[in-house]
């Protein structure tokens, strides 16, 4: 009897400790919309979610997911009319050098303002949203696929040394533990951020049509480590896709050294 109250006390203390620290978390760190700033109750937000980073007014803007039918080889999203995924017309035009580029999200609603504040205002507990997010649609399009190395895409020093850390990264760096965490076992791949340089610092593509991008990015990369890629399936991963030009110029550089194959997998695309 003494053992069952005493195992029982220690419970309850743990649980009086635990609920103890959140409350005086709560108070000294009120959970805030990242947004618009408006004061959130942690208790109806869900962790890892965008519902944890934003209220519902900011989260009514919308989160569209990136579902059948897109295209095979690009990814972009079909409009309605379509029941099946196939290559889009610009794809069969001019085919990209990438074999296939996924998507998770639309780049749209809230998802504009997430990426937004998460590459150029710092607010880091996003890369957890969208880590898991990835991790969901990488087990999804590659979890039957043979991938040697996950890459991101690289930001040049300057850059990087001015915003503080390379998002793409942010995106993966931690899904070797995810793995290990959801499949009980060390995955076969590797994140490979040695292996691709960023040389060139090129200007914002913001603005800029295809044929401008595209030259704008002209040998902005450079593979260091051609023996580490020789042979080898890579995925690049980068937070958002518009016309594909930045992940398209890595990949024909990586197989120019001899990758075997580069497909690509971006949080949020156009």
């Amino acid at each position: 009897m003494f053992k069952i109250f005493k195992d029982h006390y220690r419970t309850y203390s743990v649980s009086a400790v635990k609920n103890s620290i959140r409350f005086f978390e709560q108070l000294l760190y009120p959970l805030k919309c990242l947004k618009c700033g408006v004061y959130m109750d942690p208790d109806t937000r869900k962790k890892k979610s965008f519902s944890a980073c934003f209220c519902d007014h900011c989260l009514a803007r919308g989160v569209c997911k990136i579902e059948t039918p897109f295209c095979t080889q690009c990814g972009s999203p079909f409009s309605q009319g379509f029941n099946e995924n196939h290559v889009c017309e610009a794809c069969l035009k001019k085919p990209l050098r990438l074999g296939c580029v996924r998507g998770v999200v639309q780049y749209s609603g809230i998802v504009t303002d997430a990426v937004a504040l998460f590459k150029y205002h710092s607010k880091l507990p996003l890369a957890a949203v969208f880590e898991d997010l990835l991790f969901q649609a990488f087990v999804c399009h590659y979890g039957e696929v043979h991938i040697d190395l996950i890459m991101p895409v690289p930001l040049h020093g300057s850059r990087l040394r001015k915003r503080g850390f390379n998002q793409a990264f942010l995106l993966v760096r931690n899904f070797v533990k995810i793995h290990e965490q959801r499949f009980g076992k060390q995955p076969l791949w590797k994140i490979d951020t040695d292996s691709l340089v960023r040389k060139k610092n090129t200007p914002s593509q913001t603005g800029f049509d295809v044929e401008q991008r595209r030259k704008n990015l002209n040998h902005a990369f450079r593979v260091v480590r051609p023996e580490a890629v020789a042979g080898k399936h890579i995925l690049l991963i980068d937070d958002v896709l518009t016309t594909g030009a930045t992940c398209n110029e890595a990949a024909k550089n990586l197989l120019k050294k001899g990758a075997q194959q580069v497909d690509a997998l971006v949080l949020a695309r156009t």
